[in-house]
Parts: C-alpha cells; sequence; structure tokens
C-alpha cells in the first residue's frame, strides 16, 4: 500500500492524451515538450477519504454556496438526498483559491452523485482565477464502476474498471438523462448503499485503489517532510471565508 501523505503532481508522467485533456489539442506539441521539463507541482494530501473531506456546510464559503446553488437544487429535483458536504483541508499548492462540494444518494440508494467547485489561480501571463463547478454521477457493478461527469479535463487516463464519460454540460438532468440511458444497458443491477456506512466504506476503498493506481503510473509522488517544510513557508495567508 502507498503510505497517506502530501503528494506532488508529475506532469512528465503524462500522455499526450493527458496533455490533450488538460491544455487541449490546438497546441498540444508545445504543452506535452513543456511536460516534459515541468518540474512536480505541489498538491494535497492523499488519499482523500471521505472522513479527510468531510465538513459542514458552514464550513463552505459564501462564493462556492453561491456557484454551486443552482445545480444542487437540480439535484433534488431529481430526487437525490444530501448525505454529507466535503472540502479539501490541506493543500499546498499555492495556485489553490477555494473548494467545495456535496455528496448526494438517490432514492433507491444505488446512484451515487457529487458536485464540486474549485477556485485556481492561473499564473502569469494569465494571472486570473478560474472556477469549475464539476457534476458526477456513479453506481457500482460487480465488475466496474460507470460514471457520467461534466469535468471533461482530468489529465488522468483510465483507471482498470473504472468507466468515465465526459458529457460536456453544465445541465444537471441532461447529464442524468445520459447516465440513465447508459444503466439501463447494463445486464445488471448497480450496488445498492443500505446506510451511510456502506456508501462511505465504498468511497474510500474506491479512492485508495485509484490513489495507489495513479502513484504506479507516476502522476503522484509522496512528497518529504522537508519538501512540504519549504512549500509551506511560501503559500499566501490563508484568508477568511
Amino acid at each position: 500500500m502507498c503510505a497517506p501523505g502530501y503528494h506532488k503532481t508529475s506532469y512528465q508522467a503524462l500522455s499526450l492524451r493527458g496533455v490533450a485533456r488538460l491544455r487541449g489539442w490546438l497546441r498540444l506539441p508545445l504543452n506535452y515538450l513543456i511536460t516534459r521539463f515541468k518540474k512536480p507541482s505541489a498538491g494535497a494530501w492523499m488519499p482523500q477519504t471521505w472522513a479527510e473531506l468531510e465538513c459542514k456546510e458552514t464550513d463552505l464559503s459564501a462564493e462556492c454556496l453561491q456557484a454551486i446553488s443552482s445545480p444542487r437544487e437540480a439535484f433534488k429535483r431529481l430526487g437525490y438526498t444530501e448525505v454529507g458536504f466535503k472540502k479539501l483541508k490541506r493543500v499546498l499548492s499555492p495556485l489553490y483559491r477555494d473548494d467545495g462540494g456535496i455528496n448526494f444518494l438517490d432514492s433507491s440508494r444505488r446512484h451515487f452523485g457529487q458536485l464540486l467547485y474549485v477556485k485556481m489561480h492561473a499564473p502569469p501571463p494569465i494571472s486570473t482565477d478560474r472556477k469549475q463547478v464539476s457534476i458526477a454521477f456513479t453506481s457500482v457493478f460487480p465488475d466496474s464502476i460507470v460514471s457520467y461527469t461534466n469535468n471533461t479535463k482530468s489529465p488522468f487516463g483510465p483507471v482498470p474498471k473504472h468507466e468515465t464519460l465526459g458529457v460536456p454540460s453544465a445541465d444537471v438532468a441532461d447529464i442524468y438523462r445520459r447516465f440513465v440511458e447508459h444503466l439501463k444497458r447494463e445486464k445488471e443491477d448497480p450496488r445498492s448503499f443500505p446506510d451511510l456506512q456502506s456508501l462511505q466504506s465504498w468511497f474510500d476503498s474506491d479512492g485508495v485503489e485509484v490513489f495507489e493506481y495513479r502513484v504506479r503510473r507516476g502522476y503522484f509522488i509522496r512528497m518529504t517532510d522537508d519538501e512540504v517544510a519549504a512549500v509551506r513557508c511560501k503559500l499566501p495567508p490563508v484568508l477568511p471565508n
């Protein structure tokens, strides 16, 4: 097992397709060349378990709650119930500005939903904050995990047994419709989560599996104590929400 801790992201490990997902196909040759020489950047504590992320609604910033207010109501209209709030607590990236999210479960207790908000600063020459609201629906089958999401810019490649399909839309109902249509083609029913503990246990085991796979692929590299201390000295002061 890979030991929990602060990890940095190695862009040198990204494939051509991964760089294209992150930066687009138009300038792929230049951006791929840049990643070959780019030093790994400080990230966050990994793996990100349910307990590590769990927080109260009042811990989320007003800006975050405003950004996710509309899709949050859309989840509720689809019959989803909120089963927890989450937020990164141990982040070392100097570009990080804010984040937050909500976990959902539908009335059948078979469809897991996630709503995530992230605000990052784009360094010079852009020098602006970028915000993203991600929507995801997931169901767990005996031999696979099916997810539909509008987060189409993740640079990391596919994970074994995970089928993740990107939908370039901010419409929760549209993403959900495509998700349900896909599930109709499955030969087995998805796993049910009878209580919150069963959902949390699956969330953690799946998160650890994905994390360890990406460590083996070289995407994440554990930081030394000296590296963590050096990065912390350079971080800007934490501002109140």
